[in-house]
C-alpha cells in the first residue's frame, strides 16, 4: 500500500502550520515544504471542508489550523485525503468483500488485524508529536 502524493502534500502542509503554529499563505507553504503550488488547492480544500484547516480570505490571509495540533492524527489527514485506507479491497465493506463471496476468505482476518494495528498507529499519532521532532 502507498498513500497518493496528495496525501502527503497535505501531511506536510499541516505539519508546516502545526511547526510555525501562524498564518501562513500557500505560496509559502509551497516553498517550504516542497509542494508544487499548482497542488495547494488540490491540498488544502478537503482539508478546510473537515475542519483540520482554516482558510483566511482577503490579501493578509492564508492557511493556519483548524484545530488544535494535539487534536489532529495522521488519521485524520490520511482518511480526508484518501479514497480508502484498506489495505485490500476485502475489507471494504460498500464493495462486499472480495472474491470468496460463498466462503470466508483464509486471509481476511490477518488482514483486519493488520489494518486494525495501522490504523490505531496512525491515530495514535498526532501532528503535535510529529512537530516536536522537528528542530526549530
Amino acid at each position: 500500500m502507498q498513500f497518493n502524493i496528495t496525501t502527503d502534500y497535505a501531511i506536510r502542509t499541516v505539519l508546516y502550520l502545526a511547526i510555525t503554529k501562524r498564518l501562513a499563505t500557500a505560496t509559502e507553504i509551497s516553498k517550504a515544504m516542497n509542494i508544487p503550488q499548482n497542488y495547494q488547492l488540490k491540498v488544502t480544500s478537503p482539508l478546510v471542508k473537515k475542519g483540520i484547516l482554516k482558510r483566511i480570505q482577503g490579501v493578509k490571509g492564508g492557511f493556519c489550523l483548524g484545530r488544535d495540533s494535539k487534536d489532529i492524527t495522521l488519521y485524520d489527514i490520511i482518511n480526508t485525503m484518501e479514497t480508502t485506507t484498506n489495505i485490500n479491497p476485502c475489507l471494504d465493506k460498500r464493495k462486499g468483500g472480495g472474491r470468496f463471496t460463498d466462503t470466508p476468505c483464509p486471509i481476511r482476518d490477518f488482514y483486519e488485524r493488520i489494518q486494525m494495528d495501522l490504523e490505531e498507529q496512525l491515530q495514535q499519532m498526532t501532528v503535535n508529536k510529529l512537530s516536536e521532532k522537528v528542530e526549530h
